[in-house]
């Protein structure tokens, strides 16, 4: 972690403390879970009086302004609300260009579902402050994260769909629709690995990914889309087994069953209505 990043931080702190309003603060992210390197950046939580809330969103910039060299960008997360805000800055300091998240929560909305994901599993060793213990009240919650849960049936249901559906894509050479398709396929097949492999109770698919088996994280990618479309049906196809071949170790007998009815029906059509773009074969 950037030793800029570092001081703005510390600086940025010590100008929230003193705000009317502002109730604690704590680190969220990689940096709360232990995960962090030289290349992350800050996720900091700031709980709010719901009368002060508007106020501080407003000077939210002016604030962080008076800590670093610059602000270069604000980019607003789309699920902002009146329960909660999330601005990812690019700050310049010292010359130097860095990434600081700050996330504001409305302690008069703190059970919105999108508040409560950036205080679960919150332990005393990540609270920055702590005003008239209206951040341990947080903690005293016990709220804690789980493992990734899927609908397996609706996974197999799902994949096989739009494996199906890319061969009209791979026909037409629509390289933006079967990109789309890819993705799809992508996230279906990881939300599976996923189902059976996650460690953790925190963070969304991409965090999770990184702690499932290295041979199946090397599995998933495979599903890039390039204008190879020879390489892009070849890759899919060996994708297709890898899901099969997952199914069968992660599903019970009813889902391996399901699963193998629907890729012995769409596997051979799927190859031969594409044959064409891998020279026939």
């Amino acid at each position: 972690m950037l030793g800029e990043l570092i001081a703005v931080n510390g600086r940025f702190v010590e100008i929230m403390k003193r705000q009317e309003g502002v109730l604690g603060a704590w680190y969220f992210g990689s940096l709360a879970h232990g995960t962090a390197d030289e290349y992350s950046d800050i996720d900091i939580v700031f709980l709010i009086d719901e009368n002060s809330f508007s106020r501080i969103d407003g000077q939210l910039d002016s604030l962080l302004a008076e800590a670093c060299d610059g602000i270069v960008l604000r980019w607003d997360e789309s699920f902002n609300s009146d329960a909660i805000k999330n601005y990812c800055y690019l700050l310049e300091y010292s010359r130097k260009l860095f990434q600081y998240d700050v996330f504001l929560l409305n302690h008069g909305k703190i059970d919105d579902f999108m508040c409560r994901v950036h205080y679960t599993d919150l332990k005393p060793g990540d609270v920055i402050f702590d005003r008239e213990g209206s951040v341990q009240a947080l903690i005293d919650r016990a709220v804690t994260g789980s493992r990734w849960w899927a609908d397996i049936r609706h996974l197999v249901t799902t994949y096989w769909f739009h494996v199906q559906m890319s061969a009209k894509y791979f026909i037409r050479r629509d390289y933006f629709k079967l990109e789309n398709i890819l993705r799809i396929l992508m996230d279906t097949h990881a939300s599976l690995l996923l189902s059976a492999y996650d460690t953790i109770t925190w963070g969304g698919s991409a965090g999770r990914l990184r702690y499932i088996p290295g041979e199946k994280q090397e599995h998933l990618m495979l599903y890039g889309c390039t204008r190879d479309f020879a390489l892009v049906r070849e890759n899919l196809y060996r994708s297709m087994k890898w899901f099969d071949e997952d199914i069968r170790e992660i599903g019970d007998d009813e889902i391996r069953a399901y699963n193998a009815r629907l890729a012995k029906a769409v596997m051979p059509d799927w190859k031969e209505r594409t044959k064409f773009v891998a020279g026939g074969s």
